[in-house]
């Protein structure tokens, strides 16, 4: 359809004519929706939904913008600002158009569809027109005061969009908005918007569009977009029906089925406990249990043909109790179980997160970890509940190792087992014990198994050496004043045997002579010790000459007699002058006079000793002069 007016200016410039032509922007319709209710959810193809105007940008298939990352619904939907992200177009007023609807069979229709908006707020976003006469003239559905009236959920929420003209869906949820004033009022997501078809009834040339219109900046939006459109007859008589979700185990939202303009609502949500909370007249009001249990909600409505009618629908608020039934036997095991007590009773679905998932209340062959199962049904808000498995203290140990000796089998290891569930078992490689403990054990490696009561294992390895260090005294050599005893004992040992025969452990000395003592340890090692007893307790006395001649008598000057006796002895001889030729600290040690010359005449020294004596107090000192005779 074209009109066109021809218009003629005279004046002072040339003859302008300007053609101002108006062009239907619909061509006739080619599809007639005649069958209700109508459903497009856009999946196999755009719906014969056609998009139009100045500036589109509309575009149909998956989303993936920054805020719109997808369909209402399945993987398709229509989308201005095409599907990836890009600003809209300046100056745009462009419009989805929808096919042609024949409402003759239908009284009281109604649009039902997801919406998503994500524009500049107040300045740019769709709105929703209707025209009966071929698109000649367009009428909005609804205004911005339907927001909160029956049906008109989600509808309108801002009044006078600017570029739009008219009431529409404006707003944006983006953290910080590029244009002052312009952030804010976005949908943040797909919500159902919803409205009666006013005065549309028995039409029989209906078309809808969505019209979407915007500024010249500030344009840097995902856009708005439309998916699963449903239209069909609104119910006037009374229906009662309802569903609910849940955001907690114990709060629950609910919704009638059937929003109808003129119905009042009545809710009973079974619960007299949370007092005036237990009622409401909100059509989609939200409620909090006061415990978990079996409600029974009520939803009454009144319908504004006078009709009533009221469904009544089981409600469970899930308490659930985990319970460890079989603890992991060993550390590092995959056997524990794990199950949840469901209250109240009935039937649940369950979903564990293990790998694979497991699907009953108990969840079997779990190591240690934290798992989380989901507990649903139909008629139950759903549960979460996260569980902790540890593993048990393993089973470890320590060892104490006793070398063997003298080549014998009496080594020894002591095994402490600690962890795990007494009692423990003890398995030895070679079999020499199944005590903790073996005391009879020769050089070598040995392995110990430990297992304790649930079959958990722990493994000690050792090695026993041989050690020969097995060392008897009696004492040094000594003497004994006549009269004097001695008893000599070497130690505690399991058997002696001494010089004499005795068995004794210790022997009394009370004479001169050499005595000895074999003795044998608990380990079977044995070992000898001696010593030299002298009866002799008088003074030494030196020779006042001596003759180096080599004719074995009285060829070196020192002490004679009971030198063993001497006790701190030191020996000093001086030349005739002064000069010291000798010196010695050990008594058995004499002066041969070969460090001095003199050829064949002889010479006179002087000496100095000091020593101490057995059984006397202080320091003897003695001096004199010896001749060396050559």
């Amino acid at each position: 359809m074209k009109r066109c007016v021809l218009l003629a200016f005279k004046g002072l410039l040339p003859l302008v004519l300007l053609l101002l032509c108006q062009v239907a922007a619909l061509a006739q319709c080619t599809t007639v929706v005649s069958t209700f209710p109508y459903s497009e959810d856009f999946e196999s193809n755009n719906g014969g939904w056609v998009p139009g105007g100045t500036g589109s940008d509309w575009d149909w298939g998956t989303p993936a913008k920054r805020v719109i990352t997808g369909a209402g619904s399945g993987a398709r939907c229509w989308i201005t600002a095409g599907l990836l992200y890009s600003g809209y177009s300046n100056g745009q007023n462009s419009w989805l158009l929808s096919p042609c609807f024949d409402f003759t069979g239908i009284t009281n229709p109604s649009i039902r569809f997801k919406v998503f908006w994500e524009t500049e707020r107040k300045y740019d976003g769709g709105t929703l027109e209707y025209s009966t006469d071929g698109g000649n003239s367009w009428h909005v559905v609804g205004s911005a005061a339907d927001a909160t009236t029956c049906p008109g959920s989600n509808w309108f929420r801002t009044a006078n969009v600017t570029a739009l003209r008219t009431d529409g869906w404006a707003g944006n949820v983006q953290p910080t908005a590029p244009c002052t004033g312009g952030a804010g009022e976005g949908s943040g997501g797909w919500v159902t918007a919803s409205h009666a078809l006013d005065g549309l009834g028995g039409r029989a040339n209906v078309r809808l569009r969505f019209r979407f219109a915007a500024g010249n900046q500030c344009n840097n939006y995902d856009g708005f977009a439309i998916d699963d459109i449903w239209i069909g007859q609104m119910p006037a008589a009374a229906n009662a029906a309802f569903t609910f979700s849940c955001s907690t185990s114990r709060t629950a939202s609910f919704q009638p089925i059937s929003a109808t303009c003129g119905n009042s609502y009545t809710w009973d949500f079974g619960d007299p406990a949370t007092g005036a909370s237990n009622t409401s007249t909100i059509i989609n009001p939200t409620h909090t249990f006061s415990n978990s249990g079996t409600y029974n909600v009520t939803l009454t409505v009144r319908a504004s043909d006078g009709s009533t009618a009221s469904t009544t629908q089981v409600l469970r608020n899930i308490e659930v109790a985990p319970e460890l039934i079989r603890p992991v036997t060993c550390k590092g095991g995959r056997d524990a179980e794990m199950t949840v007590r469901v209250s109240p009773a009935g039937t649940y679905q369950y979903s564990w997160s293990t790998t694979p998932v497991q699907t009953t209340a108990t969840a079997t062959g779990l190591s240690a970890g934290s798992y989380t199962v989901d507990i649903t049904a139909p008629d139950a808000c759903a549960n979460r509940t996260s569980v902790t498995i540890v593993d048990p203290p393993p089973v470890t140990h320590t060892q104490t190792i006793r070398d063997a000796r003298c080549n014998g089998a009496n080594g020894g290891a002591s095994i402490t087992a600690s962890g795990g569930t007494y009692p423990y078992s003890f398995n030895w490689t070679p079999a020499v014990s199944t005590d903790s403990a073996s005391n009879s054990l020769a050089a070598g490696a040995y392995t110990v198994a430990i297992r304790d009561d649930r079959g958990c294992t722990d493994t000690a390895r050792f090695r026993i050496a041989t050690v020969n260090d097995f060392t008897v005294s009696i004492g040094a050599d000594t003497v004994l004043c006549v009269g004097e005893t001695l008893r000599l004992y070497p130690g505690s040992y399991s058997s002696y045997t001494w010089q004499n025969g005795s068995t004794d452990t210790s022997f009394l000395v009370s004479e001169s002579g050499n005595y000895s003592v074999r003795v044998t340890d608990a380990f079977g090692c044995s070992g000898s010790a001696a010593m030299n007893v002298t009866m002799d307790c008088s003074d030494v006395f030196f020779p006042d000459a001596f003759s180096p001649n080599g004719d074995g008598r009285n060829d070196a000057f020192g002490p004679l007699g009971n030198r063993g006796a001497l006790t701190g002895y030191r020996l000093q001889v001086y030349g005739r002058w002064g000069q010291l030729v000798f010196s010695s600290t050990n008594p058995f040690e004499k002066w041969d006079a070969r460090n001095v010359s003199g050829g064949n005449g002889s010479q006179v020294f002087v000496w100095v000793a000091q020593y101490g004596l057995v059984r006397q107090p202080g320091v003897v000192t003695r001096k004199g002069t010896v001749l060396l005779v050559r």
